[in-house]
């Protein structure tokens, strides 16, 4: 599967340098640097108002703190999570395809977008010092043949000039998805050792990281692996990602 994946990757870019690029949403011209046109980036589910902590979105006024009565009641352990996209039509198709048909056009296409919100985002702050994509688990990794976070980790580190660390964590055991589990408890349990830190060593000196991820829905995933990243120093811990789903 891995080699697969790879020619796939090799054609997918040889044929992107020849042919004119078609938007992946109405399959026109694209005529920019990836395959969503202009107006179709124009018209994707884009999030209002989020809550400056978890990134969700909420309906009606926040708070003066500007945060969603959860995080207020309990804010995560990490510093912030911010989304380009709400899970919804056709964001959540795209993403779909991406992962599972491995449409790398679209990861690489919504990847870039992403780049480009990070690096406005960090213009005039620090940037993190290391990306750190969320990890699969091997059984995982081998049936899909590669791990979307790494792919949308590697365009954001070449587009935001970001180092991308694929071998601090790694998931040591399979489990369900996330959004299958019914309550908090359910959640928290079903990640119960399922990550832990493969290697130190890169992590010696940094204190700033921000962890990628496709698609962050319950947060539960984004805060064990920021209790793990905390426990060897880490200071500040961003959250970036494609789509954020609802409650």
């Amino acid at each position: 599967m891995q080699g697969l994946y790879t020619s796939a990757k090799r054609v997918y870019s040889l044929i992107s340098c020849q042919l004119p690029a078609a938007c992946v949403v109405c399959g026109q011209d694209a005529e920019c640097e990836y395959s969503i046109c202009n107006d179709c980036e124009q018209t994707l589910p884009r999030l209002n108002e989020c809550c400056r902590r978890c990134g969700i979105e909420v309906k009606g006024s926040l708070t003066i703190d500007s945060c969603c009565g959860s995080c207020l009641h309990k804010p995560p352990n990490f510093n912030f999570c911010k989304s380009i996209y709400s899970y919804t039509s056709p964001i959540n198709k795209l993403v779909a395809s991406f992962k599972f048909s491995a449409r790398f056009d679209i990861g690489y296409s919504l990847s870039r977008i992403l780049a480009r919100e990070m690096n406005n985002y960090y213009r005039t702050i620090e940037k993190p010092q290391i990306l750190i994509p969320v990890p699969l688990h091997w059984k995982r990794l081998r049936s899909r043949g590669f791990n979307q976070a790494s792919e949308i980790g590697k365009v954001v580190s070449t587009q935001c000039q970001i180092p991308i660390q694929e071998s601090v964590l790694i998931k040591t055991r399979s489990t369900l998805p996330q959004i299958e589990m019914a309550s908090a408890l359910a959640r928290r349990s079903n990640l119960r050792g399922a990550f832990s830190l493969r290697q130190s060593e890169p992590m010696k000196t940094v204190t700033h990281i921000a962890l990628i991820d496709d698609v962050v829905t319950t947060m539960a995933t984004a805060e064990t692996l920021a209790t793990l990243l905390q426990d060897v120093g880490v200071h500040r811990i961003d959250v970036w990602c494609l789509a954020r789903a609802g409650h």
